[in-house]
């Protein structure tokens, strides 16, 4: 796994799917447990791996500007088709 930032793609069954933000075509499964904090799908998480252990931070404003956007494509999809 790389140095970087992901978007929590899913979460099922105490697996996170994480896609790579520069190349959302990469993806990695990781446990849950591995996080120390709260994530939900559509977060945006900067990970950092150092010494064996992983470090993760959620990227508050990053994950509020893509679901803004994802809710303007919607809103426009819907607008679209009236």
């Amino acid at each position: 796994m790389r140095n970087g930032k992901y978007v929590v793609n899913s979460i099922e069954n105490s697996l996170v799917k994480l896609l790579y933000s520069k190349n959302e075509e990469m993806e990695e499964v990781i446990n849950i447990s591995q996080f120390t904090h709260e994530i939900k799908q559509g977060d945006v998480v900067d990970i950092q791996f150092a010494d064996n252990q992983m470090k993760s931070t959620l990227l508050e404003d990053e994950t509020k500007q893509r679901r803004e956007h994802a809710k303007r494509l919607m809103e426009k999809l819907i607008n679209k088709n009236k």
